[in-house]
């Protein structure tokens, strides 16, 4: 079973045809055996570098909820997703719209996964939460992470671009639907990730699966305020 889990990632990180194809028209089953796994252990694995530096607690925590954070983003973004190939005119369906998604949040997780060792070793490192860098620590975390994320993000959607535009009515529409679908998963991504906070704790704050006011503010601002702290 491992050894089929791992041959399936190297396809998948290939960008093999024959094995999205068959995702998409012949075994959509094999597909969730295959994804959900993946994206258990790769988000698992980087969500418990993530909390790792205040200690084995919040790993344990963001461990768990960086998966909920995707499966959650599918589940909004399935369907909008969907509604977004419908009026764009691309040909493709619901189902197809989510099994794309899938396999894009897959091999997400697996680029995830292969950087959980820097951002392992980035948490030994850290300040002491107490510290008093602490919290520019906290910010250069923040932004580092994001970055990532977006990173694995783009880079994953990016190698389903050109699927996605054979499987569409034509190529221009099966662009337009892939940015559409790119923009989508970011914005919402990053608002669901916010409401779920905390991923790795702030200075000052006790550690905790959700924060008491989860829908206060927005992770842009958030954003902002970092890169206002680091450079000024």
């Amino acid at each position: 079973m491992m050894r089929h889990f791992l041959k399936t990632s190297s396809r998948l990180c290939r960008g093999d045809q024959a094995l999205l194809q068959g995702w998409l028209k012949r075994s959509p089953v094999h597909s969730l055996a295959f994804c959900i796994p993946a994206i258990l252990l790769g988000c698992g694995t980087y969500g418990f570098t993530m909390g790792l530096w205040q200690g084995w607690e919040m790993a344990s925590y963001v461990g768990i909820k960086l998966p909920l954070v995707i499966f959650a983003t599918l589940l909004i973004n399935g369907m909008i997703n969907g509604m977004l190939a419908m009026v764009l005119g691309s040909g493709i369906g619901f189902r197809e719209s989510v099994q794309f998604l899938l396999a894009g949040f897959s091999l997400m997780a697996i680029v995830l996964f292969s950087l959980s060792p820097i951002t392992f070793l980035m948490a030994l490192h850290a300040p002491d939460p107490e510290a008093m860098g602490a919290k520019h620590w906290h910010s250069a975390t923040l932004l580092t992470h994001t970055l990532v994320v977006a990173y694995a993000g783009i880079t994953s959607h990016r190698s389903l671009l050109r699927h996605v535009r054979e499987f569409a009515a034509t190529v221009e529409h099966g662009t337009r639907t892939f940015f559409a679908w790119l923009a989508g998963n970011l914005f919402v991504g990053a608002q669901i990730s916010w409401i779920m906070r905390p991923f790795f704790g702030s200075p000052g704050l006790e550690v905790q699966l959700l924060r008491d006011q989860p829908l206060e503010g927005d992770f842009y601002a958030a954003v902002w305020r970092a890169i206002q702290h680091i450079l000024f």
